[in-house]
Order: structure tokens, then C-alpha cells, then sequence
């Protein structure tokens, strides 16, 4: 019996036919993945693997800017400018979404996002374009926190580890497909991949605009009180909470070069681009396939163990490189930290909005963005110039050891969270 409907389907799964035993479980196993999540969540994760799809503007930033002219050296300092972007878009996202709401946050983002990438896609100049790049991080990225706290708000604490890796999978299958459609649209010219990203921004907002309601908990003060001050500073005297963005930032910095550090690294051992997209085609099948199933056992266990294990699996990964010679040595390096991947991503994004008061979601899950933005940017300075002055081994030896600091920091950081009283995910 299921009196409150917690694990109740939604309507498309209740739908399927069930003509004999075989679709009966397979209708079951999807119920049990997919149910007890509210309409609100679904009209989200809709909008978002729609916007995801066409994600063109990142992923073929460097190359956009390479056919407008710039050297190597120019374009990488304007990719960054992205990550300055997405450092600004935490703290701000984050307020607005706690002060004016998250509907109207997210509404912002996406409007804004979407103008960014009309403006980049008629740019020839490189100071107009690294104004619009740090525009496009600034608003593409601010999406995060009030998405995120919006998750927070509607799905129940036993089901937000299961929430944030759906929508984590949504994201990463998403950008998976737009990665194989960019480069052939991007063949046309500049100007049809980045219109598309656009319009399908504009078809989420849609979605949002229709369909999302306004979910800030109606006792969340409009603003901070003099006896109690409830803004960036309540964040900051979260130990327990800052004590988690630092561990997150070191293991990120590690996790980040696969981006930054392996395609150098296999550029260098004379693989192809083709090789070094294949490679990475595994972390996205193996996210696509798994992601859904492994959400519901993630969050039965508690969060300090998974993200400890998370850590080791990634750091075991990236450690692995320094061994690899072929293309099937870094494929099942890559499948070793994507397992990795797949347990740390929702289970964090679940333990952030745990540790948020309901009054401060914003904040936190903005704080939790900025954490990204600032590893990620720490990620591309400090691996590249790592790996040309001491060598592959060194790097990947260095990331090792940074995932399993960070493992023996999150089981550290789960005792004091239970000696603290503070609630875990996993249900009793």
C-alpha cells in the first residue's frame, strides 16, 4: 500500500501497456525509478533536456574562436573568461533567487542566455567577443541555482538524490547529442548552431513561463533582518557547509582535467581528435545507461560514504592515465572515473539543498555553482602548466592523490555532520 503516493508513477509510465508479465516489470522498475516526483520537477527536467540538446555555445567555444582568428594562447584566456562568468553567477543567481523567487530568476537567466548567444554569434572582433563570453558565463550559468534550489523545494528529502541525478542525466545525454549535431551544423557557418541554442533557451523559458510555478517557501523573509541576518554571511558560518565546498573544490580541480589536461596528454601520444571523441563517448553512455538506475540504491546509502567512494573511483581514473598508451586504455580509464562521476554529482547536489535552510536555497546552491566555476577555473591554469613542467605522470599521480584527500576529508566531514544532528539522505 501506498497511502500517500509517494511511489506512484507519473501518468506516461502508468500509460505503457502491460499485455504480459515481462512489460508488468519493466513498468514496475520504471514506477520505482521514476515515480514520487512532482509535475513541477518533470516540466523542469523537460525543459532542461530540451535546452541541453542544442548546447552548442560551450562546447565549440574554442573552435568558434579559432575560426574567428585568435591564436591558441588568446582563445584559451577567452574561454576563461566563461569560468570568470560562472564565479559571478553563483553569489548572484543564488540571492536573486532566495530574494525575488526562482521562477522569475530562472526566467532572467534563460532570456539573458539567449541573447548572449545571438550577440556571439554575430561577432567578429575579439573585444566584443570576450565581452559577450564572460555575458554568456554570467547568464548561461545562472540557471544553476535557482534550478537547483527550485528541485529542492518540490521533491521530498528521500527522493532529491534520485531528482538531481535525472536531471544530471538529462543534461549529460543532452550535450551528448549536441556534441554530434554541432560539428555538422557548425560546417554551415557559426551562426546556425549558436541561433539554436538559443531558441531552444527560449522554448525553456516557455516551458518555465507556462508550466513552473513560483516554489520559494512562502517563510522565507523578503529581506535579511537586523536580529536575524539571513544572507551570504549565514553561508560563510556554515562550517560544515564550507568545510564541504572545500573539499568539493579539491576534488573538482582533479576531476576538471579530463577536460583541460587529457586531450593535451593524448594529443602528445599522437591520437586524433575523433580518438580523443570516442574516448569521451564512454562517460556519456555510461551516464545515459546508468545514471536512472544507480539514483534510488545512492540514495539509500549515506552521503559521506557514497561521496568518499565517488572520490576514490575518480582519482583511480585519472590516476590510470598515466598508464594508458592506446585509445582502449584511456576508454576504460574514462569508465572508471564516469562510475565515479555518476555516484558524486546527485548525491552532492542533494546534500547541498539538505544542508540549505529552506529561506536560503539560493544561496547555497548559488555558493555550490560558484565552487564549480572557481575549480573549474583553477582546473585549466594549474593542470596544463602542471603537465608541461613536471610531466603526464606527475599530473595524473596528482589528481590521485588530491580524490583520496578529498574521500578521507568527506568521511571526516559525515561524522561531524551526524555529530552535529544533522539529517542524512538516507531514509531510516
Amino acid at each position: 500500500m501506498d497511502p500517500a503516493g509517494v511511489n506512484a508513477a507519473p501518468g506516461w509510465v502508468a500509460a505503457i501497456p502491460c499485455d504480459d508479465a515481462c512489460l508488468r516489470r519493466l513498468r514496475q522498475a520504471l514506477a520505482s525509478h521514476v515515480g514520487g516526483l512532482p509535475s513541477t520537477f518533470w516540466w523542469l527536467w523537460g525543459g532542461a533536456f530540451l535546452s541541453a540538446v542544442a548546447t552548442f555555445v560551450f562546447p565549440f567555444l574554442a573552435v568558434f574562436l579559432t575560426a574567428r582568428g585568435l591564436p591558441p594562447a588568446a582563445a584559451g584566456l577567452v574561454v576563461s573568461l566563461f569560468g570568470v562568468g560562472a564565479v559571478v553567477a553563483g553569489p548572484l543567481a543564488g540571492a536573486l533567487a532566495d530574494r525575488i523567487g526562482r521562477r522569475p530568476t530562472i526566467l532572467a537567466a534563460l532570456l539573458a542566455s539567449a541573447a548572449s548567444a545571438v550577440w556571439l554569434a554575430f561577432l567578429s572582433a575579439p573585444p566584443a567577443i570576450a565581452v559577450a563570453v564572460l555575458a554568456f558565463g554570467v547568464t548561461s550559468q545562472s540557471l544553476h541555482a535557482p534550478f537547483m534550489a527550485t528541485i529542492a523545494d518540490v521533491v521530498p528529502l528521500e527522493h532529491r538524490a534520485r531528482a538531481y541525478g535525472l536531471a544530471y542525466w538529462a543534461n549529460n545525454v543532452g550535450i551528448g547529442v549536441s556534441l554530434l549535431a554541432g560539428g555538422l551544423l557548425a560546417s554551415r557557418g557559426w551562426a546556425l548552431p549558436f541561433l539554436l541554442d538559443a531558441a531552444t533557451t527560449l522554448l525553456f523559458s516557455a516551458v518555465v513561463f507556462l508550466r513552473v510555478p513560483e516554489t520559494r517557501p512562502p517563510s522565507a523573509p523578503a529581506r535579511p533582518t537586523v536580529e536575524e541576518p539571513r544572507g551570504f554571511g549565514a553561508v560563510l558560518r556554515d562550517r560544515v557547509f564550507t568545510a564541504f565546498l572545500a573539499l568539493h573544490v579539491l576534488f573538482a580541480v582533479a576531476f576538471w582535467q579530463f577536460q583541460t589536461s587529457m586531450p593535451i596528454g593524448m594529443t602528445r601520444q599522437g591520437f586524433s581528435p575523433a580518438a580523443f571523441g570516442a574516448v569521451l563517448a564512454v562517460n556519456t553512455a555510461l551516464i545515459a545507461l546508468l545514471q536512472p538506475w544507480s539514483a534510488p540504491l545512492l540514495g539509500r546509502l549515506a552521503p559521506g560514504h557514497v561521496l568518499a567512494a565517488a572520490a576514490v573511483l575518480v582519482g583511480a581514473g585519472l590516476g590510470s592515465y598515466a598508464f594508458c598508451r592506446t585509445a582502449l586504455h584511456y576508454a576504460a580509464a574514462t569508465a572508471v572515473w564516469s562510475l565515479g562521476e555518476i555516484a558524486y554529482m546527485p548525491v552532492a547536489s542533494a546534500l547541498v539543498a539538505e544542508l540549505a535552510p529552506p529561506d536560503l536555497r539560493g544561496r547555497y546552491t548559488g555558493s555550490y555553482g560558484t565552487a564549480f566555476g572557481v575549480s573549474s577555473f583553477v582546473a585549466a591554469a594549474l593542470g596544463p602548466a602542471t603537465f608541461q613542467a613536471f610531466g603526464a605522470g606527475t599530473l595524473w599521480a596528482s589528481c590521485l592523490c588530491a580524490c583520496l584527500a578529498a574521500a578521507a576529508g568527506q568521511l571526516l566531514l559525515g561524522r561531524a555532520r551526524a555529530a552535529a544532528g544533522h539529517r542524512i539522505l538516507a531514509p531510516p
